[in-house]
Formats: structure tokens, sequence, C-alpha cells
């Protein structure tokens, strides 16, 4: 059974509207990719097909992950990531793939009004490694959190250097 959890932010000073126009520029969502931390970003795909905006990207990321868990991560931890996002709509879905036997979904929900956005991510975790599953998903959980919160605040920054332009 895969470990469900959600993370909501709400950036103030961005509208609604502000947010659809910004985000149909691939600029702005290849500049925050390259601000996340982590090494060898490869950005595989960043094409805009009507209002649906698909962002394929691979990087490495040095994440905090039990002693028990580094036995089975020989190399890096690689991640691979997929955004498809309906702009029209202000919904995304997300698959994480990575070198281990790991499935990570969400579905990302932007609303807000004149003064302010709310994102909503809904993940779905699954870690296939008998005994140890558990526990693992709920060390994802912990690092998928801690991105996605550092993930918002990069894009709250590129949101408003833009405004600010």
């Amino acid at each position: 059974m895969a470990h469900h959890f959600t993370v909501n932010s709400t950036i103030q000073g961005v509208s609604l509207d502000q947010f659809k126009r910004l985000v149909a520029n691939t600029a702005l969502h290849e500049a925050v990719c390259r601000r996340i931390p982590g090494e060898k970003l490869e950005i595989i795909e960043s094409k805009m097909s009507g209002d649906i905006y698909t962002l394929r990207r691979a990087y490495n990321l040095d994440i905090n992950i039990p002693d028990i868990a580094k036995k089975f991560f020989k190399d890096a931890f690689r991640v691979k990531r997929t955004d498809i996002t309906d702009l029209a709509a202000l919904t995304s879905s997300i698959k994480l793939g990575a070198n281990v036997p790991l499935e990570a979904n969400c579905e990302r929900l932007v609303t807000g009004d004149e003064q302010q956005i709310h994102i909503s991510l809904n993940w779905q975790v699954k870690i296939k490694i008998p005994l140890i599953s558990g526990m693992l998903e709920k060390h994802a959980e912990t690092e998928i959190r801690k991105f996605s919160q550092l993930e918002i605040q990069i894009v709250e920054d590129e949101l408003k250097k833009n405004l600010a332009a």
C-alpha cells in the first residue's frame, strides 16, 4: 500500500492572474529547475503544446537517507522527474523516478485570488523493498516535503523577480 501525504503552501503578493501569465513562459520553469540543489541537471524536455506544458528533467540530489538504505544505493541518488501541467486548469501531474525501487506521484493544484496563490501537492509514495519499505516511505516523505518547500520558495522568488522586471 502506498504512503500518502499533502504539502500545502501559500504565496502572498502574487495574484492568480499574474501567476497564470508568468507560468506560461518556459524560461520560468527552467530557471526554477536550475536553482534546485543538486548536480548534473539535465533538462530532457521543456515544451509547450497549447495549454499543456511538459518538463522532463534529471539530476543528482544529495539527500539524507538511513544507513540501511545506503547499502542499496551505490551510486548518486539520480532523480528523473516529469511534470505535465495544464496551464488553463493550473493542475499538474508529477512523476518521480530514481535509481531505486521508488514510485512517487503527485497531483498539484494551484488556486488563489487577487492577493495570493495557494499550492497543494498531493503525494503518493511507494518503495518496493521488503521489510523496510514503510520506514523508507516515511523517510521519503521527509525528503520530498523538504524539497517541495524549497522548490516553492524558489518559485516564489522567481515569480516576484519576474513581476518586478
